[in-house]
């Protein structure tokens, strides 16, 4: 029965049994509620067995955001039980304060001054009074979005944008409208666009080129000559057998080595 005085008998139940065996059943032995049993053992300082003790800047960030955020959510940015959360307020004296409601007049006036970066947040803020974690969940409610950048992109900006960017990289579009690359990255994000990379096949002309010279010439040479990159030379090698350990037994990779092994013959006889 909740409210009852604590025996002596049971306070050293508590002492012996509650730091070993699960709250409830401690609870259950004494015919107490969970939470009766986690706020004595809390004021007589008694700990479960493997106890992560508090932090300074756990006790900071708990006072700085107990009024304003829900106590799921600080346990689980402190990793710590709900319960752990509630218990380490009250004996810190911590009070939450209810989140009053959003008036229409509030919810116009984020609607017209969120998106506007001119306008910074603290002001936003101090002018509803409420926390600048309060602005940006409500903003989210409301989806009303802030960009990231000041730059407000027009219709010729746009149009150039989705007319080149399969032609030129993010980097040349942005010095050709004056803007920073992640400008432009960010809006051709939030507007779906990506520039996908063409898959350029390989000829059996440029094959037979990696096959042929691939034994005497460096990876960098044949990548210069046929416009390609070096890895992309290796991994054709390696699908054609020429480099690997794994492909030594091969034809072609035999002869690419007895290539190799005649060339290193004549340039040590020079």
């Amino acid at each position: 029965m909740n409210g009852r005085n604590w025996k002596k008998k049971e306070i050293q139940y508590l002492k012996k049994s509650y730091p070993l065996r699960e709250t409830r059943h401690v609870a259950k032995h004494l015919d107490r509620s969970v939470n009766s049993i986690i706020s004595k053992a809390v004021r007589l300082g008694i700990v479960k067995k493997g106890f992560r003790k508090w932090e300074i800047w756990e006790e900071r960030y708990l006072k700085r955001h107990y009024s304003n955020r829900k106590i799921i959510s600080i346990a689980k940015t402190l990793k710590r039980s709900k319960h752990a959360v509630t218990n380490r307020a009250q004996k810190l004296n911590l009070t939450q304060r209810q989140e009053r409601k959003w008036t229409e007049k509030e919810k116009d006036y984020l609607r017209t001054q969120f998106p506007n970066r001119s306008i910074p947040i603290e002001e936003i803020a101090q002018k509803l009074r409420r926390s600048i974690i309060s602005i940006y969940s409500y903003a989210k409610i409301l989806k009303v979005n802030r960009p990231r950048h000041n730059h407000e992109w027009t219709k010729e900006e746009h149009e150039y944008l989705v007319k080149n960017y399969r032609k030129k990289q993010f980097k040349d579009i942005a010095k050709d409208l004056g803007l920073s690359r992640d400008a432009v990255v960010l809006y051709a994000n939030r507007k779906g666009i990506f520039r996908k990379n063409r898959i350029r096949r390989w000829t059996k002309e440029e094959l037979d080129y990696v096959s042929k010279h691939y034994s005497f010439k460096t990876v960098e040479q044949i990548a210069n000559i046929l416009g390609r990159t070096a890895r992309a030379v290796n991994g054709c090698a390696d699908r054609l057998g020429l480099r690997g350990k794994h492909n030594w037994y091969k034809p072609a990779n035999i002869e690419a080595r007895v290539r190799k092994f005649k060339l290193w013959q004549q340039q040590k006889k020079l």
